[in-house]
Order: C-alpha cells, then sequence, then structure tokens
C-alpha cells in the first residue's frame, strides 16, 4: 500500500490503537509511549502491506508483536518512582559543582517548554510541594508528577549534550514583512516586524515544522520568550501549530533563489517586450508633444522615462487581484515576506525607497519609480525638495523645466493615445505572473501553496519595479541620463 494511504488509515484509527496500547500497559504513559511504537511500526512497514483487506489483521500482529519488544525493553529499565517525597533543591542541584555545569542546567532548563518549565520550577526553585504546585498550575497531582519525572529525564539527557546554538543567533536572516491592507490599522501588528525575532521564527519554520525546543536552539533565544512570539505570531494567523508540538510558517516568503530563478528566467523576454512597447511609445512622442503640457520639449530619453512608470502602473490594473484576505479583524490584504532586500540601491533590478503615487505640494502629485538601474542624482528623492519650489513656477512657464508637468485633461489625452502600450504592459504582467506563479510553486512549501497564485498576483507589481527599469534599460529603448536631471516623474497637476 502507498505510505499515504497507511498514513491516512493509521490517523482514522488512532484512539483504536491508544485503546490496544491502555489495556496491555498499567499507566497513561507507558501507553503513550507503546502506542507511537505501534504507529511508526505501522508506518515502516507500509510497503508490505499488500491491500486494504490484509490492513488491519497485519497491524495487529505488528501492535503485538510491538508490544513484545517492549515488554523487554521496560524489563530493562529501573523506574523511578515520584511521590511526595520527590528530591528537594538542594538534592536536584548536587551533583553540580561547577559554575560551568549550573549554567548547563540553566541552559537546558531554559529550553523546556511551558509545562514542565513551570511544574519544575515551581517544585524544585519555588520549594512548593507537589499538590501545591497541581493547584497553582491547575493540574492533576498525577500530571505533575508526571512532568517532574519527565524532566529529570530531560535534564539528564540534556545536560550531557554539546548543544550549538544556530547561525541565526548570531546572524540573523535579512527577512522582511509586507502587508498590502486596506481598513482599520493595528499598532501591535504593525510593529510586530520592527524586531528580527519574529521574521527570524518564520524564516526558520518555513520549510521544516520547528518544535519552541528547536526554535530556541537555533535562533539562540530561551523558551519562555518564544514562546510569547509564536502567541503574538499564532494569534494573527502567521503560523500554526501542528500535532507533536511542532510549529510552521503560514505565510508566502520570495527567497533569494526564487527571486534569482524569477529574474533568470524572464529578463530575456522581458527586456524584448519592453523594447517593443518602448519603441511604439517613441513613434508617438509627436503626437504627444502636441497636447502642450509644461515640459513637452524635454528630450525623448528623458519623457519616455517619465511615461515608462505610469505605463506600468496603468498596465498592471488590468492583472490586479481583486481577492484580499482577511489579516486581522477590521484589515483585509495580502501578507507575505521577503528574504532580500528590494531596497537594495546597489541592485540594478530593485527599486530604492518607493514607486507609487504621492504629494508633492498642494494641488501637484507626482507619479514616479526609484529605479536603481538609475544612478542616485537622477532619482526623484534627490530632487525633491527642489521641486518642491521649482514645480509651481515651471508650470507658470517662468522656468524652463526639468519633469513633464501634465493637468487631468492631457493626462487623460495621454492614456487614450498610449491605450494600445498600456494593454500591452497587461500582458507583460501577465506573462510575468504566470511565470512568477510557476516558479513560486516549486519553491513554496506545500502548506503555503493554496496562497500562491493570489499573493502573486497581488504583489507582482511591488515586487517587479524595479526589474522592469533594469530590463528597458537592456532593451537599448532607454538610456541612462548623462545629465543631472530628474527622471522616472511625472508631475500631476490636480
Amino acid at each position: 500500500m502507498e505510505s499515504q494511504k497507511v498514513a491516512a488509515l493509521v490517523q482514522e484509527n488512532m484512539k483504536t490503537i491508544f485503546a490496544y496500547a491502555l489495556s496491555r500497559v498499567s499507566n497513561r504513559e507507558d501507553a503513550e509511549d507503546l502506542a507511537g511504537d505501534i504507529i511508526l511500526a505501522i508506518l515502516q512497514s507500509a510497503p508490505r502491506i499488500r491491500d486494504d483487506n490484509a490492513f488491519f489483521g497485519y497491524i495487529w500482529a505488528i501492535a503485538a508483536n510491538t508490544y513484545k519488544k517492549f515488554l523487554r525493553k521496560k524489563s530493562c529499565v529501573r523506574y523511578e518512582i515520584l511521590d511526595e517525597n520527590i528530591p528537594s533543591q538542594e538534592d536536584f542541584t548536587e551533583e553540580i559543582d561547577s559554575a560551568e555545569e549550573l549554567n548547563t542546567l540553566y541552559r537546558e532548563l531554559s529550553l523546556l517548554s511551558r509545562e514542565y518549565r513551570e511544574c519544575t520550577i515551581a517544585y524544585y526553585f519555588d520549594g512548593l510541594s507537589c499538590a501545591e504546585t497541581a493547584s497553582r498550575l491547575h493540574i492533576s497531582l498525577e500530571m505533575v508528577k508526571y512532568y517532574l519525572f519527565k524532566t529529570r529525564k530531560m535534564l539528564k539527557e540534556g545536560i550531557i549534550m554539546e548543544r550549538e546554538f544556530g547561525k541565526r543567533s548570531y546572524k540573523p536572516a535579512d527577512f522582511r514583512f509586507h502587508t498590502i491592507y486596506a481598513g482599520q490599522h493595528n499598532q501591535e501588528y504593525h510593529n510586530l516586524f520592527n524586531r528580527k525575532l519574529p521574521g527570524n521564527i518564520l524564516d526558520c519554520a518555513y520549510y521544516t515544522p520547528m518544535t519552541v525546543r528547536e526554535l530556541s536552539v537555533e535562533l539562540g533565544v530561551a523558551t519562555p520568550y518564544m514562546e510569547d512570539e509564536l502567541a503574538l505570531l499564532e494569534k494573527y494567523s502567521l503560523i500554526r501549530a501542528l500535532n507533536g508540538g511542532k510549529y510552521q510558517t503560514n505565510l508566502v516568503i520570495f527567497t533569494k533563489e526564487f527571486r534569482e530563478e524569477f529574474i533568470r528566467t524572464v529578463e530575456g523576454f522581458l527586456a524584448e517586450d519592453l523594447s517593443a512597447v518602448l519603441a511604439s511609445v517613441r513613434t508617438k512622442l509627436p503626437e504627444l508633444r502636441k497636447l502642450g503640457f509644461t515640459g513637452c520639449t524635454l528630450e525623448e530619453n528623458h519623457l519616455l522615462w517619465a511615461l515608462l512608470f505610469e505605463l506600468m502602473r496603468k498596465g498592471c490594473k488590468l492583472l490586479n487581484s481583486e481577492h484580499k484576505d482577511e489579516i486581522y479583524k477590521g484589515a483585509a490584504g495580502t501578507n507575505y515576506g521577503t528574504e532580500y532586500d528590494g531596497n537594495d540601491k546597489n541592485d540594478p533590478y530593485a527599486c530604492y525607497s518607493f514607486a507609487g503615487y504621492c504629494s508633492v505640494l498642494e494641488g501637484y502629485s507626482a507619479t514616479y519609480a526609484e529605479f536603481c538601474a538609475l544612478p542616485p542624482n537622477n532619482r526623484f528623492s534627490a530632487h525633491y525638495d527642489q521641486l518642491k519650489k521649482d514645480v509651481p513656477v515651471m508650470a507658470e512657464g517662468r522656468m524652463e523645466p526639468t519633469v513633464p508637468i501634465i493637468n487631468q485633461s492631457q493626462r487623460e489625452a495621454i492614456e487614450s493615445i498610449l491605450l494600445q502600450e498600456i494593454e500591452e504592459i497587461g500582458k507583460v504582467y501577465d506573462k510575468l505572473y504566470h511565470c512568477a506563479a510557476k516558479i513560486m510553486r516549486t519553491h513554496a512549501p506545500e502548506n503555503v501553496a493554496p496562497m500562491v497564485d493570489n499573493v502573486v498576483a497581488n504583489t507582482l507589481f511591488f515586487d517587479t519595479v524595479g526589474m522592469m527599469g533594469a530590463c528597458a534599460v537592456k532593451s537599448g529603448e532607454l538610456t541612462i541620463p548623462g545629465d543631472d536631471l530628474p527622471a522616472a516623474v511625472l508631475i500631476v497637476r490636480e
């Protein structure tokens, strides 16, 4: 039988297997251990189960053999009996004869999960009896004894281990959280990733589910702090708890490997497609100049740079997904993460600082992109303060324009003249979307696969701005300006 089918049958019969184990041993803890051994043996034997009809007969044979092995193993074990005379704090640490050993004990205590840690601290360090510990923690006396017994075993095993913190304990991942949302602002939510720890938790648990202890060791953070971070991430559905005490990230992350493969795959056709679109725009520049907007006399390259981002904004709207998920009460949108700096000013495929639409001063707004393919002296941010002073003067014709300035009717006329090119840019984004989604499906873990298409559709524009600028230059239709004028900026008069 296929392993997946056997796993599904085991899942359906979990209670029956546990009942079998409980009927053959003296306590629940041993039953849990025996049931786990039986389930593991069944899963390992999956290839030998020939058909569905043989399944139940086969698993009870496996259960019987596993029980015999369990008894032989238990007969070799010396039981430690827990009662009200459990050793005191002094006895607990009597074998520790150096500061180094004491530090090791504290290290292992810091890696215990909440239930074990709280029981141990209450009994051994706060001096409570088992009954008092049960009352404080609102659990049964038997569970207190169980936690204390298991803790002693875990501490003894852990103290002789040489644990090494993971690389992220001293070199955090370059993780960035992004949220595109509309609705009520939640300060707690938006401050989550002002710290490195939440993002690195998500990055660690992206491909492989991890326990609190595993995350603590990898990140070099004690479990009491890790548990609070996980609770906050789980509250906002950014991570989810799995069986076995493990956690896995519930967020699509654009990794460096994804981005590198995406760029390699698309840059060839993207440069070719942009070359055709920009060449077509170039043939229409005489018609556009006739609109008489401020800056219509600027040379071709500057006008093409100014029109590129406007074409991108209009064209991408033909693709944008309308689907938005609830990200917290009162707001909907899209969350995603990146493992690279999309604002890296030294990356020609990135977009430095900003791309979008913003107010320059009262009555004037700018649509612009900080393409990293452009030198810093040609970017909008380098000219912002000066443009705030010069735009009204340029618009009134009292100064030689350095950027195109258009009114609303001229903007509509430009859109009408370039309608075909806008539609062609829309087709380019459609190709980029299908390519990105296909690549992401091979990079994303199975648990976030249902999110991929929607996340890619809603983030494609933001994550490809710099790439579009770089490939426009690569196409040869745009060149790097040889002056200090602002490029890729279009001012709109409201």
